[in-house]
């Protein structure tokens, strides 16, 4: 019975310390509708600076507020070439029924975006609550076995179909903003920008892609680290990743097994309302999403992404 007890007691500590930890990250509007103003739009890059995510509730909302909000923390976009456009700023989030693992966004490019911002249009009655794991908090409880592993430079390859890589390079590559215009050339340019990428494309146009990456994200202001990457994550659009470290010993699930386990214990869930929007560091924190339980259609989220 006093074993019960404890653990009874334990879950309602941890659901106590959840909520504590969702409200001191929340702004919430002074009154219905209010439009999000400059304060709020300061409020939100501290609350970011320091906890590396903040949820507006109960503001103004539609595609083009979202798309506004956006433009104060992001100079410059980056889009999924898997997701329909929404407008000319986000895209549709469309990954499926199935519960998805822990990643920062597109981590396995070689331009991951500095932020990342949902907007939930249309929420779910129940499930679909969206994860959000603070890298900062991983890397500091991570064992000294895992911590020694992870400090090593990691590679993830796959092949991707000739669309969508040529979508990519065309939103990527400072010259250019038409795939028409991706050659073999722009291909080689935008590949030597950032080192430690490979890529050979094959006869029927798919581009086998090595990138090297280091797993642990390194704050260029605060020096702190994150364990940040997507080696948890989904591949919905995409061929599943293969992840392997430097001298070439394989990612083993017994090991992403450890990880996942660490990285629930620092995790939060967000169950969304009609009109959040979150914004999110995607140099510190990881998200993921539980599985979506009814009628997948009543969740409408749409996420924008870019750079500082």
């Amino acid at each position: 019975m006093q074993s019960t007890y404890f653990k009874e007691q334990t879950a309602l500590d941890s659901s106590s310390c959840q909520l504590e930890k969702l409200l001191q990250n929340t702004l919430i509007a002074r009154q219905e509708n209010q439009w999000v103003d400059q304060d709020t739009i300061t409020k939100a890059k501290h609350q970011l600076q320091k906890n590396g995510w903040v949820l507006l509730r109960g503001f103004y909302h539609d595609l083009a507020a979202f798309s506004a909000l956006v433009s104060h923390f992001c100079s410059k976009l980056t889009f999924d070439p898997a997701r329909e456009f929404t407008n000319d700023t986000a895209q549709k989030v469309d990954a499926g029924t199935q519960a998805i693992g822990l990643h920062i966004e597109n981590g396995n490019t070689p331009f991951p975006p500095d932020l990342v911002a949902f907007y939930s249009r249309k929420s779910a009655l129940v499930g679909s609550q969206t994860t959000l794991c603070d890298g900062q908090q991983i890397f500091n409880a991570m064992p000294s076995h895992l911590l020694s592993l992870f400090e090593n430079n990691m590679v993830v390859s796959r092949t991707l179909p000739e669309a969508l890589w040529k979508r990519y390079v065309a939103n990527e590559h400072p010259l250019i903003d038409d795939p028409e215009q991706v050659t073999q050339q722009r291909l080689q340019e935008l590949m030597g920008m950032l080192p430690g990428q490979t890529g050979t494309v094959n006869d029927q146009g798919e581009l086998y892609y090595r990138l090297c990456f280091s797993p642990i994200l390194v704050n260029s202001q605060s020096g702190q680290r994150a364990f940040a990457n997507a080696i948890l994550g989904p591949s919905f659009n995409y061929q599943a990743p293969n992840y392997e470290f430097e001298d070439g010993q394989q990612l083993d699930e017994h090991t992403k097994s450890e990880i996942a386990v660490l990285a629930e214990q620092c995790t939060l869930e967000l169950a969304w309302q009609d009109g959040d929007m979150v914004l999110i560091d995607n140099t510190r924190v990881m998200h993921g999403r539980r599985a979506i339980e009814g009628d997948p259609s009543e969740r409408q989220l749409v996420i924008a992404m870019g750079s500082h």
